[in-house]
């Protein structure tokens, strides 16, 4: 059995007539790390500006920010995956930081209070990167950020290609797009090879193989240096992203399936002796079921076993990072021994057991 690492398009979204969705009143821009640059500019920042930046991070999101010429200062994520609101008032006063970014790790929300309050205090912004988080934001109950700004990459929770997204603490619309964020042809494609992949799956191709994965791994980073830009513009979501936003039928089962999915993997999980990351799902949709690898290479065993499982940032640690384990210990601790298991929406019962009778094998 094949369980893949991200949903697959759902053809009755696609086919629904979508209704007006409150994320149509944010920017949207291809990808994650554009918002994000844009976010930096609109706030007013500099070249040259210091942006406190956690560790844990995947390099790709900050590329064009190192592109554009922001000086961006790393410092350790505390235990729980948090920025230590001991290290921050320090580091603001030390450098030349106008903005602080925080990350809503795997779909589970940070508190942001304190570090909102410190970075107004001393007129830093703050922007809430919610890649990871789009599901749980548009539950409702985190729907109000204390943040200056989010950014989401919706692609990471949706079956589309785009995604990217800024949302101002209050809304105002700066531009109206006038060109898609994907042509209807690129759009075609991505849903051909989609098609193409669930054909794969369901015939059983093990599409996580060592010698496959590398071989995405490089078209993904060959198409990320093309994609390298010091400048973004909003655009207009995509057709297939406009019809998953203007179905909530499809946004609340996707959020209860998903629910159910983490339920159901973690409770097995926790009998069998595995640590999660996080377990409180109250008020937050998981991106995925985390869990600590306490002897190394279970996300090798999980993927030749055919379970899209994956680390995170795993190569894409920023060097900066990655060679300063001693001055980065919690964020390269993290790359190491975090497993992220698929539980999207797409995902049935059986593949969940599936997973715990893999997960069962390699605990023994």
């Amino acid at each position: 059995m094949i369980i893949p690492a991200r949903p697959n398009p759902n053809v009755s979204a696609l086919l629904s007539r979508s209704k007006p969705s409150n994320y149509l009143e944010a920017e949207f821009y291809t990808l994650g790390r554009e918002a994000l640059l844009s976010a930096l500019v609109y706030l007013g920042l500099k070249k040259g500006d210091g942006i406190i930046i956690p560790a844990y991070m995947c390099n790709s999101t900050l590329e064009p920010l190192k592109a554009y010429g922001f000086d961006l200062i790393f410092v350790d994520v505390d235990q729980h995956l948090r920025l230590p609101i001991d290290w921050l008032s320090p580091l603001i006063s030390e450098n030349q930081v106008k903005a602080l970014l925080v990350v809503h790790y795997f779909g589970f929300t940070q508190a942001l209070d304190e570090i909102v309050n410190l970075c107004h205090q001393h007129d830093v912004k703050v922007i809430a990167d919610a890649s990871h988080n789009f599901l749980s934001q548009q539950s409702g109950q985190n729907s109000k950020s204390l943040a200056d700004v989010e950014i989401f990459s919706m692609r990471k929770s949706l079956p589309v290609r785009d995604g990217g997204a800024l949302r101002f603490k209050t809304y105002q619309l700066r531009n109206v797009a006038d060109k898609s964020c994907l042509s209807w042809l690129a759009d075609a494609k991505y849903l051909l090879g989609r098609l193409i992949e669930k054909v794969l799956i369901t015939v059983g191709l093990n599409i996580y193989t060592g010698t496959i994965t590398r071989l995405k791994n490089r078209l993904r980073q060959t198409h990320t240096q093309e994609q390298l830009a010091t400048e973004s513009k909003p655009c207009q979501p995509s057709w297939g992203l406009k019809k998953y936003l203007g179905d909530e039928s499809y946004l609340r089962k996707a959020q209860q399936r998903i629910t159910k999915n983490f339920t159901q993997l973690s409770d097995a999980l926790i009998h069998m002796g595995f640590k999660l990351v996080f377990d409180d799902i109250e008020y937050n949709v998981p991106q995925a079921c985390v869990i600590y690898d306490d002897k190394g290479g279970l996300v090798d065993y999980l993927r030749q076993q055919g379970v899209g499982a994956w680390g995170w940032p795993a190569e894409e640690m920023p060097e900066a990072v990655a060679n300063q384990s001693e001055k980065y210990p919690n964020a390269n601790h993290f790359n190491k021994t975090l497993v992220l298991l698929p539980i999207h929406q797409n995902l049935t019962s059986r593949q969940i057991n599936y997973m715990v009778q893999v997960l069962s094998k390699w605990r023994k």
